[in-house]
């Protein structure tokens, strides 16, 4: 079954609510970008929080980029998604060490840091960019994303992510959540909300129950409580295929594409969202530079037929 994030709204309508189970999503992710363990769990996080903040905040066509600098070791995260389920990212250091805390336990905070910035880019057609800011306040994503929410989009919100690793390296169970209080919330609401938050099982547990998003909003809302909006299958965004590579070579001046195949015999062109690998060989870097020249030529004989006029 494909993963899927549903969208809720409590019966009280004092609260509406998106829960995703994205465990083949981190598993694909990790395996295309070879993350260790500990960037395992923190690319997963932040995949799964930008998909749940593009559910929640976008409309029709638009899409949001994601940008994490908390100057930590990891480096800087970055992600994409838009309205139809579609998500994609990269951490800088995808091969990080393991870092633990007193615990043992994976110390995703120490891995992205908390002395930078969060920014949210959004897009929209026919339109200028929108673009959002605050602060990284702890490093472990999901406060990261409610911050940003509460403090710049000005939404009372709860972002929870987590991805639990099996003893091998491989992705057990990843997934999250996000509750929003509507205006008719009371603080009665709001408060027994908040001891249902605390005392909720973890994430892991839940979603290896095979309810998949259902028991995490059982856990939070009641069961029963909430009628069903929305469901929506997510997975990895499309990459761009060798031919399109092919045709960002082809923007590069002739002299790179030539030492690419005197030097190297070809070249290897990855994609930083996928992780994908695309082999060029010098027979085919000399086909892309045959039109590199002929436009170089073309556009010589432009500027010189102007500078005489």
């Amino acid at each position: 079954m494909a993963d899927q994030l549903i969208k809720v709204i409590t019966k009280d309508e004092a609260f509406r609510a998106f829960a995703v189970d994205g465990t083949k999503l981190v598993q694909e992710a990790a395996s295309a970008h070879e993350t260790s363990r500990l960037a395992t769990v923190v690319l997963g996080r932040a995949l799964l929080a930008t998909e749940i903040l593009a559910q929640a905040t976008l409309k029709g066509e638009e899409r949001l980029n994601v940008k994490m600098a908390g100057r930590g070791p990891i480096g800087q995260i970055v992600t994409e998604a838009d309205t139809k389920g579609a998500v994609r990212g990269y951490v800088s250091n995808p091969t990080i060490e393991p870092i633990v805390n007193d615990d043992n336990q994976l110390n995703v905070a120490g891995a992205v840091g908390n002395n930078g910035a969060f920014q949210v880019t959004k897009f929209a057609p026919y339109s200028n960019p929108y673009i959002g800011q605050s602060i990284m306040v702890s490093g472990e994503i999901g406060d990261d994303f409610t911050y940003y929410l509460t403090h710049s989009e000005q939404i009372p919100s709860v972002i929870g992510v987590g991805v639990t690793m099996n003893p091998d390296d491989t992705v057990k169970a990843a997934g999250g959540f996000l509750v929003q209080a509507l205006p008719g919330a009371s603080d009665a609401q709001l408060a027994d909300l908040n001891e249902k938050l605390q005392n909720m099982p973890s994430l892991a547990s839940l979603l290896g129950d095979k309810k998949g998003p259902l028991a995490i909003l059982d856990a939070i809302l009641g069961k029963e409580n909430y009628s069903k909006l929305q469901a929506v299958t997510i997975g990895l965004a499309a990459e761009p295929d060798k031919e399109a590579y092919a045709k960002q070579l082809a923007t590069l001046p002739s002299s790179e594409i030539q030492a690419m195949i005197d030097e190297d015999g070809g070249a290897e062109v990855r994609g930083k969202f996928s992780g994908k690998r695309h082999q060029f060989t010098a027979h085919e870097l000399d086909i892309i530079l045959q039109d590199v020249l002929k436009r170089e030529a073309e556009e010589k004989e432009d500027d010189s037929s102007d500078s005489t006029k």
